[in-house]
């Protein structure tokens, strides 16, 4: 198992990033003598501190789980419902771009520069995959950052924000150069690597993947085809130069260690909290009591069944705290908490799958960005959900006879599942192709409420219905607003971008977003 490191990071906000200054009597005696100066060379502290502190911020229980995955409707909430009617709190808006910019952000960038003056590509190569990863959540969520002058700190610094059409052609030309020119298994080692262990193919993979992603995002932009299909066919037509995550074994993925502060951000949560419930879109689209014996199996990993008996049972999204309350005659022992897997304290933070890929692969190749496919792209959606089943495989394996009496004592293996679930509401429809690779590219990403929702964002699939209550004229948040901190700290920088992107509200799209949902 990995050991984790915790180092003291830089006190700076970034939007007009600011150092506090003190006077150096102050600064003696205020030094923690056991903290990792940042300014010396400790890539391996940083690297660590910096894979787990995105992990952190991407699957905590504010941003990932009760923005993310209460707006893509995996998660809903039982108490305190307001996130889950479209009122995020300014503190967490805040805290989100606070931290990944001054958190992992300038440490990515700290180690790109260290690998610099050490003459260690791999260092700068790893540092550009998690640069662009960050900024990829950062556009996603916002739309136009600042990305370009991001980092030149000074205390009266107020960088310009980018456009996400530039960002993200600069990102992707970014995870090409780290695949090219700087990731080699054959050049200086890394240490402090937390994710891949140090196995550079490992994070070409990351790389290639995130590229793939990226590339799929913006695919509805019509003058973009040509660039997409060529950047997508290069990496297909090489896979020795361009790998890809290809299985599970490969998936970019933190495993967590056992305890605080090293344990998986959901796990901590829930030692103190009970208001949050498997939504019930998501559990109405995994089991339908009326075909009990062909559910999705991956329901028994999922959720659990409610406290007050019966099989799985969601709670509808969005609606007041009264309402859920009393949701069914008592709303949080008639519904399904989050299966114990996603709680435990080593539960993964999933930054891209094999499962993620292969529906991926299987758009590209339906919608003709993919022409040098090897596989058909029914091949491709049924690998995903082949992958994405595996991911859970020993845990669909022990669970299914604890609710099912007809399989205890029967040999079935995950492969039965897989098809039997092929077989039946994972089969491919001729006339519903895409809706079928969207509908299970969703299911698939549960527990990775951002991504999710990004991709719900592009797609518009699955159908989903506004919160009951929501607070958003009758509309599903496409983005969030600017943090509170940015109009007093970088107000005209941040007036520009609002003059170009559109008002600063949570129904305005981003660049890559074009379909009204």
């Amino acid at each position: 198992m990995k050991r984790r490191f915790k180092i003291l990071q830089v006190l700076v906000v970034l939007g007009g990033i600011f150092m506090l200054s003190c006077t150096d009597n102050f600064v003696e005696i205020n030094r923690n003598s056991n903290a990792i100066d940042i300014n010396k060379n400790y890539p391996d502290k940083l690297l660590a501190n910096a894979i787990e502190g995105i992990a952190d911020r991407v699957f905590d229980v504010w941003l990932g789980h009760e923005i993310g995955s209460c707006w893509v409707q995996h998660m809903a909430k039982v108490q305190y419902t307001d996130e889950d009617r479209y009122v995020p709190r300014n503190d967490v808006i805040n805290m989100v771009w606070n931290e990944l910019y001054a958190g992992p952000g300038i440490e990515v960038q700290r180690i790109y520069e260290i690998g610099d003056s050490l003459g260690n590509k791999n260092y700068k190569g790893v540092a550009l995959v998690l640069k662009s990863y960050i900024f990829s959540v950062l556009t996603d969520i916002y739309g136009d950052i600042p990305y370009s002058q991001a980092f030149k700190v000074d205390s009266t610094y107020t960088p310009s924000y980018d456009q996400q059409e530039s960002i993200y052609l600069d990102i992707i030309a970014s995870l090409k150069i780290a695949n090219d020119s700087l990731l080699s298994s054959s050049s200086s080692k890394i240490a402090g690597d937390i994710l891949f262990d140090g196995d550079i193919t490992l994070w070409k993979r990351f790389a290639n993947s995130l590229r793939l992603r990226l590339l799929m995002r913006m695919s509805n932009k019509s003058d973009y085809q040509d660039y997409i299909r060529q950047e997508i066919d290069q990496m297909i037509a090489n896979p020795a130069v361009y790998p890809l995550i290809s299985d599970n074994s490969q998936n970019a993925a933190l495993i967590y260690l056992g305890s605080y502060p090293n344990n998986n951000p959901l796990n901590e949560t829930y030692k103190t909290r009970d208001d949050h419930r498997v939504s019930k879109t998501l559990i109405d689209a995994m089991y339908n009591p009326n075909k009990h014996e062909h559910p999705d199996w991956r329901i028994v990993v999922y959720a659990e069944t409610p406290a007050a008996g019966g099989f799985w049972i969601g709670l509808p999204n969005g609606l007041t705290s009264a309402k859920a309350a009393v949701y069914l005659g008592n709303g949080i022992r008639r519904t399904s908490k989050l299966g114990e897997y996603f709680r435990k304290p080593d539960a993964p933070g999933m930054f891209i799958s094999s499962a993620e890929v292969n529906f991926l692969l299987a758009e590209a190749t339906f919608r003709g960005l993919l022409t040098v496919a090897t596989q058909t792209a029914q091949g491709y959606y049924e690998q995903g959900i082949g992958e994405s089943y595996r991911q859970f495989a020993q845990e669909i394996v022990e669970n299914v006879p604890i609710y099912y009496d007809e399989y205890q004592g029967v040999a079935r293996s995950i492969d039965d599942y897989i098809n039997d679930f092929l077989a039946h509401d994972g089969a491919w429809e001729t006339g519903k192709e895409l809706e079928k690779i969207y509908n299970q590219k969703w299911v698939a990403m549960f527990d990775q409420g951002l991504q999710a929702w990004f991709e719900w964002r592009r797609t518009g699939y699955p159908l989903l219905t506004p919160a009951v209550d929501g607070l958003n004229d009758g509309r599903i948040p496409q983005r969030l607003r600017y943090p509170s901190d940015e109009y007093a700290r970088n107000g005209v920088k941040l007036s520009e971008a609002i003059e170009r992107q559109g008002p600063d509200n949570l129904n305005t799209r981003v660049w890559w977003d074009v379909a009204d949902n």
